[in-house]
């Protein structure tokens, strides 16, 4: 079979490839490919460690994870619409480091090393020696930049790492030489690809890609498929079932399921131009995968991981570049194999079957470009901006040339105004206190050891699932002692202002920011406070 000029085998130890086999190269410069990209990928993940509190979903996630172990429940007195792993995770950073961005990012940073080392596998099998460096570059620069937001420990950041792995585990157990042991990889696969799904639900498309793969290439094709997706299912299920049990099985399918649509709705409008480009997208995905059926499997999995990810992601049409991550491995083994096209090969049977998966790529990629570019304006690509100001500004504040403060604000604004508060509370021994962070950034909660009442830690979760007149009734109702605002909330999720004004006190400001306390111990803080400065003085 004649491979297309792009996707041509150069050379491959993969007992399924077409091509004449490459000399297998000594295992130092084998070594060499993996370990040198994944010192740079540890080398970019370093000013990570030492980032600031700004992000407000890992706020949100490490909230849900604190309230989480100091008895909420999840799906029914903490809310989120992501599975409980990602929460265990969340809880073990804080377990081992409390609220730090250096325990929630250096998890992430193994997670993002494991898939480059299940990368590295994937990509010996299909490409060649020099080729196997180009990929592992691609995929230790993408994964650990704030390009794709690398840097963070998001799902996607977790969950790539299972991802990866579980189509290692495919790969292998369709070149099993026995049955049993092919079995035991496809259920090694499939415990991986639940381990994904119970990070974020997203994971499903990653399946998907993995089982149709199976069937196509597998000499057991369909029983390994089956034994991934049962496995797969069958632990998700087993995880999901206490939650069903205390939460009841309506909340958790709200959570997990229903609540997107909404979430979906607001963003994709129904109509010509938005669902044709999507539908050509997977019409062309279906024609793809049975014109190249015949492939070998190790050349078939990244087109499939790759066009499944890029339309299962951009079904919502959310223009958030962290969507991204998880393709970066499958990309990043295609980007590799990229080379000068000769247009005569096109006219053979290879360049044949290769043009509806290549189509179906580019079709998606086209709609990300549109969706980034139109979004520009608004920040969209606010992280290749952050990626050019990100090593130079922790450089300066190793040196000293940037100040506490700076750098902050190189991230996001409301980060210094919601540590302002912080500070404030922590002063006047109000730690502890009820509270409302009626701010996307909830990171308040957890570095004030603020109690919340409402049952999203993120103000624009209650906002979403409570709406604006029960929300504000209860932060009325439960009447908090602690409130605390940034300067982009104050309208955005309903007229808190007057509310405040009603019973509380406004104790510190800042241009991006408020704290207000509840006016009865407000009175007796800002009271208390001149003696305990005196007390201070006499005392030194």
């Amino acid at each position: 079979m004649q491979a297309a000029p792009w996707d041509r085998q150069v050379g491959s130890s993969h007992p399924d490839s077409k091509e004449l086999p490459v000399p297998v190269p000594q295992a130092w410069a084998r070594a060499r490919s993996l370990t040198v990209p994944l010192v740079l990928l540890l080398v970019l993940r370093v000013p990570s460690l030492f980032e600031p509190h700004w992000y407000t979903d890992e706020s949100g996630y490490a909230t849900t994870a604190w309230m989480m172990s100091h008895g909420k429940v999840l799906f029914l007195t903490v809310w989120n619409n992501k599975p409980p792993l990602l929460f265990w995770i969340y809880q073990l950073s804080l377990g081992l480091f409390g609220p730090s961005e250096f325990g929630l990012h250096l998890l992430s940073t193994i997670a993002e090393g494991a898939a480059l080392i299940a990368t590295w596998k994937l990509a010996r099998a299909y490409l060649s020696p020099a080729r196997v460096w180009v990929a592992m570059l691609l995929t230790a620069l993408f994964l650990a930049t704030p390009v794709f937001n690398g840097d963070l420990a998001l799902p996607e950041n977790f969950l790539v790492g299972c991802t990866a792995w579980a189509m290692v585990a495919l790969l292998a157990s369709a070149r099993a030489p026995s049955r049993p042991r092919s079995l035991l990889l496809a259920g090694a696969a499939g415990i991986l690809f639940a381990g994904a799904c119970l990070i974020q639900q997203t994971a499903l498309a990653d399946l998907a890609a993995g089982a149709v793969v199976l069937v196509l290439v597998g000499r057991r094709g369909w029983t390994l498929a089956v034994t991934t997706i049962l496995v797969s299912a069958v632990a998700v299920a087993v995880t999901i079932a206490p939650f069903v049990w205390s939460a009841g099985l309506h909340n958790v399918l709200f959570f997990l399921v229903s609540s997107y649509a909404g979430y979906t709705g607001t963003s994709l409008q129904l109509s010509f131009w938005t669902l044709m480009p999507r539908l050509l997208a997977g019409i062309l995905l279906v024609w793809g995968v049975y014109s190249a059926r015949h492939w070998p499997a190790a050349r078939l999995l990244p087109w499939v991981w790759l066009a499944a990810l890029l339309l299962a992601y951009v079904l919502p049409n959310r223009p958030y570049v962290h969507f991204l991550l998880p393709a970066v491995p499958a990309a990043a083994l295609l980007l590799a194999r990229l080379r000068r096209p000769h247009w005569r090969h096109w006219g053979g049977w290879a360049g044949l079957s290769l043009a509806p998966l290549l189509g179906s790529v580019l079709v998606v990629t086209a709609i990300w470009v549109t969706m980034l570019a139109a979004g520009f304006s608004s920040g969209t690509l606010f992280t290749v901006k952050l990626t050019a100001e990100y090593f130079p500004a922790f450089v300066g504040k190793l040196t000293g040339s940037l100040s506490a403060s700076t750098y902050v604000q190189i991230y996001d604004q409301r980060a210094s105004a919601v540590d302002d508060a912080v500070q404030w509370v922590k002063k006047n021994h109000l730690s502890g206190s009820t509270a409302v962070v009626w701010s996307p950034d909830a990171w308040a909660y957890l570095l004030g050891r603020l109690q919340p009442v409402l049952p999203g830690p993120t103000i624009y979760t209650d906002h979403l699932w409570l709406g604006q007149q029960e929300l504000l009734k209860r932060v009325q109702q439960e009447r908090p002692v602690v409130v605390i605002l940034t300067s982009d909330s104050y309208t955005q999720f309903g007229p808190i202002l007057p509310l405040l004004q009603r019973g509380y006190t406004e104790v510190e400001a800042s241009a991006q920011g408020e704290l207000w306390v509840r006016s009865d111990v407000a009175s007796r803080v800002l009271t208390a406070a001149p003696a305990r400065v005196a007390a201070s003085r006499s005392g030194n």
